[in-house]
């Protein structure tokens, strides 16, 4: 039997127990999978609006405003 310092197989390897590694394969699987849906909607006849959807993201209103006022034109004095 092959010692694993000496090139033998492991089942395993230091980089599959990590958690890093753990999630970059899960979120490889999720990619995958969304790439197979997003195949199936445009083979369906889907649009590009259709699959980004909506936007959820309002803007702070007080946050922007402070924004603009701070970015308005100085008065020459």
């Amino acid at each position: 039997m092959m010692d694993t310092a000496q090139g033998g197989n492991m089942a395993r390897t230091v980089k599959d127990i990590t958690p890093k590694h753990r999630i970059k394969r899960t979120l490889d699987t999720l990619r995958l999978l969304r790439g197979f849906d997003r195949a199936a909607h445009f083979a369906a006849g889907g649009t590009p609006a259709d699959w980004r959807g909506t936007s959820d993201v309002r803007p702070d209103k007080r946050r922007q405003a402070l924004k603009r006022a701070c970015r308005r034109p100085c008065d020459a004095e």
